[in-house]
This record gives structure tokens, C-alpha cells and sequence, in this order.
């Protein structure tokens, strides 16, 4: 999230405050002005962001600390294909947002996302983003199920995702929907749509986009009445946390449909609930990619859900205002 560990814990005082008033990575001081294309901005992590990273995952109880990437020339070069393949205000918002995107190995996760701040004003400039280049392995297809499998424990029924047809399911195409989701992160705090992530409170009442759907940054207008299985859902879960899938997914995927989280993932929590809007929104929105998850049972389908973006007419009209206005 703000600084998004995907697999961090719930919880509802924002325990990440303190590092991001502090760290010299959340210092704009500590970075050049931003010249020519984002897609310029790539870098092998450096040391202070291995420190900012073991911090993070100290915070949210992992052992992992992250060390440099063995693949950053490749990944400068999917960086590029990506860059050609994004709508240009897309393109603008990363010139204006993103101070660097960072490759490393082991940690932890899928990605990260670090905030910067001007010290003077105390208000969010941009951020950088930090990506485990281990984990683009994976094609777009292989890598989205593959998270979302990570979830449940899984045995007769068989979970699915597709987000790009054949001929496009790539290495570059999983690159492509992480740092958008990434980047959606860096957005929310930047233009204020979330509380700023240096205080230490975490009330989403007064923020319009999470209306109805948040009172904390974990806790969900949602959970009582609708979807009391919400805040049992944990991405990269260890074994004694995972959900039998074929049990609950009844309790899962169809309650989903009632709720205004476009992906079980933007279930989460409140900053998820934003970045899985504004990727879903570009990717399946704007780019006219697919997005369907399917449950399967032997040959027969159980189960068909496409992402919900297409039914939510208030947060596609919200992610339209920040991408074109």
C-alpha cells in the first residue's frame, strides 16, 4: 500500500506513520528533480531502500530482507515495452508522480510503494515503486492466479483468472498490471483521495471514493451484514490461514458481487480497494483488456465472475475525473 507490502497484516491505527516521517526515502531533499520519461527512473535498489524494505517487513512481522536484483537490464527493457504500450495521460501521471520504480530479489512480496514528501509542507509530492523482479517469472495470466490461489487452500475446485488473451499473456503484461496497481497507491495519497499515510489515524469517513465502504483503513461498512468473510481473506497466507475453497467460495466470489470492491484483492483494505479500482478501471476500462475468474469443477464451470469495474458506475466516473482532469 502506502509503502503496500502485499501480504501485510490488519490492523487499524496506521503503524507505518512513523516511518514515513522519518526514513530519508520519504525525504523529496534526498532525490534529483525528475527529468525526461518515467520510464527513465528504473534502478537496482540501493541501501537505503534496503533498509526502508527490512523496516517495512519488520512492521508487518516478516523475516525477509530484500537484496539487488540480478535482472535490472531486463527489466529496464520490459519497463519500455510497457511505457509504449500506456495511454499517454497514463504516461503523465507517471512523469509526474513516479521518482523511480526499483528492482530487488526477495522481498517477500510482489511490490511495494513508497511515498515522498515535501518536510516544509508535510504534503506528498510522489513516491517510487519497488518490485521484486523474482516474482516476473510469471506470465500475466500464471502470476494473477497464482496470487490470487494463495488464498485458499485449494483441492477439488479449480480457481482461474485471465486478464490477457493468449497472445498477449506475457512476462511484460504481469509487469505491466503490478506497477499499474502500484502506481494507483501512489495516486491516492499524492492527490489527497485517501487520509495522508504520515498520520498516525486511519478515519475514511470523510473521503468520498471510500463512501459507504470504509470507517478505517481496515475495517469495512461491508463486514457485519454482507461479507463477514472479508476480513479473513489474506493474500500469501501461511497454511493454518488459508480458506478451503471449496467450502466457502460460495461465501466469497457471489458476495463480492454485492459489495463495490472490484477484486476480491481491493477487498482487502481501504488502499487496495483504490489501487485495484484505478488498475481494473485502465486495464479493463481504458485499454480494453479482459479480466474473468472462473471456478471449475472437473470439466464444469461452477462459477463465472468478470471484473466489477464494468457495474461501477460511480468509481469509474471517479478514476475518469483523476486520469483526464
Amino acid at each position: 500500500i502506502f509503502t503496500l507490502n502485499c501480504k501485510r497484516k490488519a490492523f487499524d491505527k496506521n503503524e507505518y506513520a512513523q516511518l514515513l516521517r522519518e526514513h530519508p526515502v520519504t525525504d523529496i531533499r534526498n532525490y534529483p528533480p525528475k527529468e525526461g520519461d518515467w520510464s527513465n527512473r528504473v534502478y537496482n535498489i540501493d541501501k537505503d531502500r534496503i533498509s526502508f524494505l527490512t523496516r517495512m517487513n519488520e512492521i508487518d512481522g516478516f523475516d525477509e530482507i530484500p537484496i539487488e536484483s540480478s535482472s535490472v537490464s531486463e527489466m529496464k527493457k520490459k519497463i519500455n515495452f510497457i511505457r509504449n504500450s500506456f495511454h499517454p495521460k497514463i504516461n503523465k501521471l507517471f512523469n509526474d508522480y513516479i521518482y523511480g520504480i526499483y528492482f530487488c530479489e526477495k522481498l517477500g512480496g510482489t511490490g511495494i510503494t513508497g511515498f515522498i514528501y515535501d518536510n516544509e509542507s508535510q504534503k506528498p509530492v510522489g513516491g517510487f515503486i519497488i518490485i521484486d523482479s523474482d516474482v516476473i517469472q510469471k506470465t500475466a495470466n500464471e502470476w494473477i492466479t497464482f496470487k490470487e490461489r494463495s488464498v485458499f487452500d485449494v483441492s477439488d475446485i479449480r480457481l482461474d483468472i485471465l486478464i490477457e488473451k493468449e497472445s498477449e499473456n506475457t512476462l511484460d503484461n504481469a509487469l505491466r498490471y503490478i506497477i499499474l496497481h502500484e502506481m494507483g497507491h501512489v495516486i491516492s495519497n499524492t492527490l489527497g483521495i485517501t487520509p495522508n499515510l504520515r498520520d498516525t489515524t486511519s478515519d475514511y469517513t470523510d473521503y468520498p471514493f471510500f463512501d459507504k465502504a470504509w470507517t478505517s483503513m481496515d475495517k469495512s461498512s461491508f463486514d457485519k451484514d454482507i461479507f463477514p468473510l472479508r476480513s479473513s481473506v489474506t493474500y500469501y497466507a501461511p497454511k493454518a490461514n488459508l480458506l478451503n475453497l471449496d467450502k466457502i467460495w460460495n461465501e466469497i466470489y457471489p458476495t463480492l458481487e454485492k459489495t463495490n470492491f472490484p477484486t476480491l484483492y481491493g477487498a482487502t483494505n481501504a488502499l487496495d480497494h483504490f489501487a485495484e479500482t484505478f488498475v481494473s478501471y485502465v486495464h479493463c476500462i481504458l485499454d480494453n483488456r479482459p479480466w474473468e475468474l472462473t471456478l471449475s469443477k472437473g470439466d464444469k464451470v461452477i462459477f463465472r465472475m468478470k471484473n466489477r469495474i464494468y457495474k461501477m458506475e460511480r468509481e469509474k466516473e471517479f478514476i475518469k475525473k483523476v486520469i483526464f482532469e
